[in-house]
């Protein structure tokens, strides 16, 4: 009974430390989300570059975890290539050594219930300030710090003084002691299915420090659990990376291959490595004073964790490109790699641990669902234009399919937006996201009038109801839209975090906007009176079917032109009552015409 309980205690402890980490993580991401995408694009540079970016994303948020399914998604999309994710990788194993100096430093040296729970309530209540929205997130990151410790603090109680000196635990400690290859292997394959089961390499150092530092298990134990924890951290990253892209693939499957082969040559080295670590940190600790382990046995560990990531992120360096060859042996390139266009891309893994960065990828999988927009003006245009029937019938499936796209597109990335607003997102990151579902119905709007243009088209196209000079204002109106289709994707691929020159630029382009889908809306008057007078001069004659339908394609034109307005609206943060239409700085749509 005395057993079972100390197990719940450890069992509650270790719920507290977990929880409390997932806090300090997500707090830690909401105030630092902007610099870590500025930190991974550094990653692009080169190999040292990316291990740097790797470190220093890792040491920020306190999960390396978060660090790496991260890494898996922007693979995924293809913004980082695989050996630049695995130099991120490499780096993430540094940086999720400082979780282990941050327990042995603080939560052993000093009685952690004098700072633990005042931590969490100057956290808590700091939630409560309205303004700066930068001080809830950094009292949410204190809530989490100080459950963090708290729970560490119930793991170091719930184990009594005597516990280590009891002779059943003795024994059974014994028969696990790394004195031979076949008990190294089962502590390694221990320390992997923990990490593994608890998803949290940080929580299973958190355990073996404490279990330590009580002096249940030794310094070479504990050595052995750390190398599992190394192998059962890549999981995660794994997981993540099922269904997502095969570079994806391999950027995980790297992760596993570098943590497993750097365990195996430690296995090979495994006593003197640690007698090497014992050489360089002061103190013994293979004393048997409780007092003396807590002291000197955390910083041994943690000095074991860091040196082993270090030397083996050394030693791999050099051989990225090799190790990116050995994924591609287990995961080959095949003859065709690119998804459906229908498909997620940015998205095609989910951003569970780092939700402020899915957003990041959510605009760029708008920006390519506009991409299909804006190929379906190139269609539209040749549609209009072309006399061969053959050529014309291939347009007109291209473009219904451009538009069953952007449906199908639409439907997964509001799915995925919805998901994500349920989850711990912070308030102007909400904001944006319920502003992105807008610029989603625009854009998908905007196929809706593509497809009911070339349905008119394919509807009249055997009795060729428009003169060479219809077909001609038609194109002129086709090529206008697609400019100001073109110029409303530049703004989505510009966007950047609101500063001083984004507000200039914003008002600037805003301005350009508001100039082109005003020449629209005049070039679509100007060409509807045009025809009436043609009409009404006896010098076209056509049926009454054609005056609807060419009024028809016109106002779908003019929608499109309304939609991207909207979208400017939504991305650059202003309303078009705010504004007079001013003339345009820029080359005009009109005028390139």
């Amino acid at each position: 009974m005395h057993t079972l309980l100390i197990t719940f205690n450890l069992l509650g402890g270790l719920a507290i430390f977990l929880f409390g980490m997932k806090i300090m993580s997500d707090g830690l991401q909401k105030t630092a989300g902007q610099k870590m995408r500025q930190l991974l694009r550094i990653a692009t540079t080169n190999r040292f570059a990316a291990t740097l970016s790797g470190i220093i994303v890792t040491s920020i948020i306190q999960a390396s975890g978060a660090t790496t399914v991260m890494v898996v998604g922007f693979t995924s999309a293809g913004l980082l290539t695989l050996n630049q994710a695995l130099g991120v990788i490499f780096g993430a194993n540094i940086g999720t050594t400082v979780t282990a100096w941050i327990v042995s430093l603080f939560g052993f040296k000093i009685q952690i219930s004098l700072f633990a729970l005042p931590v969490i309530a100057v956290g808590f209540f700091t939630q409560f300030i309205p303004k700066p929205v930068l001080l809830r997130r950094i009292g949410e990151t204190l809530v989490g710090f100080g459950l963090l410790f708290l729970g560490l603090s119930i793991m170091k109680e719930a184990i009594p003084a005597d516990f280590a000196q009891n002779p059943q635990v003795v024994a059974w400690i014994s028969r696990f002691a790394p004195t031979n290859l076949f008990n190294l292997l089962i502590l390694i394959f221990s320390g992997a299915v923990l990490t593994i089961i608890l998803q949290s390499s940080s929580a299973v150092m958190a355990m073996t420090l404490t279990c330590a530092a009580a002096g249940i298990i030794d310094f070479p134990t504990s050595c052995a659990l750390v190398l599992g924890e190394n192998i059962g951290t890549t999981v995660t990253a794994n997981l993540a990376a099922i269904g997502a892209s095969n570079d994806a693939r391999r950027a995980a499957l790297g992760h596993f291959l570098f943590n497993t082969l750097g365990v195996l040559w430690v296995l090979c080295i495994f006593p003197y490595f640690v007698q090497f670590i014992d050489w360089i940190v002061p103190g013994s600790p293979y004393t048997g004073q409780t007092a003396d382990l807590t002291s000197v046995l955390p910083y041994h560990i943690s000095a074991f964790h860091s040196v082993f990531n270090v030397i083996n992120t050394l030693l791999m360096l050099p051989l990225i490109n090799q190790l990116a060859r050995l994924t591609l042996f287990f995961i080959p390139k095949t003859k065709r790699e690119d998804k459906k266009e229908s498909d997620l891309v940015f998205l095609s893994t989910r951003f569970t641990h780092t939700p402020e960065l899915a957003l990041v990828a959510v605009r760029k999988e708008i920006e390519r669902m506009m991409s299909f927009i804006t190929r379906m003006m190139d269609k539209l245009i040749y549609a209009i234009k072309t006399d061969e029937d053959k050529l014309f019938h291939r347009l007109v499936e291209d473009v219904k399919f451009a538009e069953q796209t952007t449906d199908v597109l639409e439907h997964k990335i509001n799915i995925y937006l919805t998901q994500l607003t349920h989850g711990n997102l912070s308030r102007h990151a909400v904001a944006q996201a319920f502003s992105l579902f807008d610029v989603l119905n625009n854009i998908e709007r905007m196929g809706d009038c593509g497809e009911k243009i070339v349905r008119i088209l394919e509807k009249f196209q055997t009795t060729q109801p428009f003169s060479p000079k219809d077909r001609a204002d038609l194109d002129r109106i086709a090529k206008l839209t697609k400019m100001v289709m073109k110029r409303t994707r530049h703004v989505l691929l510009n966007f950047k975090e609101p500063t001083v020159q984004w507000q200039e630029y914003a008002k600037n382009t805003f301005q350009e906007a508001m100039s082109d889908e005003n020449q629209l809306n005049n070039l679509r008057k100007q060409l509807l009176r045009a025809r009436r007078e043609r009409i009404a001069n006896g010098s076209e004659n056509v049926s009454p079917d054609s005056i609807t339908a060419y009024a028809d394609i016109l106002n779908n034109f003019e929608r499109m032109g309304d939609y991207a307005m909207r979208i400017n609206e939504h991305i650059l943060g202003f309303h078009a009552s705010e504004f007079p239409v001013l003339p345009s700085k820029a080359k005009s749509p009109a005028k390139e015409l």
